[in-house]
């Protein structure tokens, strides 16, 4: 037990990003058991984690505190002070989204697995890499995402076509598709859903679906333009 009277911690090494396989025979497949003590920092939950915490997440971004300090870009900014929630940071959102990772022994890398798959771990470098951060709610959230498809040769069956292929792409992607847009007029609603903040990402099936020469850069360039710190790009 610890001084606040929380159970101590399980684990006895500590993983400097959280990533890698959680299960053990101690709990079902796909949960994980709930620590009364950050394993890094012995911080109970509810506690505030030690400054030189490997665990503690950084409140303005998501990531480990150690990485924002690593990377001259993000270095300055503050990262605030997190306390220990009795989960690892980004493990809940990476079972939700269903981001796991196993060991291929004979591919000797970690391949994607759903999180039912005994000994797999959260895939924090996807959830970095393609969920965005609610600073505000404190948790990861799927990017989302507006599929768009122009006008093609074999017209609006074969733009249709093609929208579909986008948006099983985005799902498979783990993207939050909010709006679907076929035809070149419904442009202005594409950039309107990226003005208003609905959507942080442009899917389309093809360079050729979005449009043709100078049209193809001037619309990539729109969304850019209009979304301002967080511009939605084109997949």
């Amino acid at each position: 037990m610890t001084p606040s009277g929380q159970p101590a911690a399980r684990t006895s090494s500590v993983r400097a990003v959280g990533a890698g396989p959680t299960d053990s025979k101690e709990k079902p497949v796909g949960e994980e058991l709930l620590r009364g003590t950050c394993p890094a920092c012995l911080a109970a939950i509810g506690e505030t984690h030690a400054d030189d915490c490997d665990v503690a997440e950084c409140l303005a971004t998501g990531r480990k505190r150690m990485w924002c300090r690593a990377h001259a870009d993000s270095s300055g900014h503050d990262c605030g002070q997190a306390d220990w929630t009795g989960w690892w940071p980004g493990h809940r959102e990476c079972r939700e989204f269903g981001w796991h990772v196993e060991w291929d022994r004979e591919a000797r890398t970690w391949s994607r697995c759903s999180p039912d798959v005994p000994g797999s771990g959260p895939d924090l470098a996807r959830l970095y890499a393609q969920a965005r951060w609610n600073a505000d709610q404190r948790q990861w959230e799927r990017r989302r995402a507006v599929v768009f498809t122009g006008m093609l040769r074999g017209g609006r069956a074969a733009a249709e076509v093609l929208a579909k292929v986008a948006l099983r792409w985005s799902v498979r992607e783990g993207l939050d598709v909010v709006c679907e847009h076929v035809g070149s007029r419904a442009w202005r609603s594409v950039v309107a859903d990226v003005v208003d903040g609905r959507a942080e990402v442009l899917v389309v099936p093809s360079a050729a679906a979005l449009g043709h020469g100078r049209q193809l850069f001037d619309r990539i360039a729109a969304c850019a333009a209009r979304a301002g710190p967080s511009p939605a790009r084109a997949w």
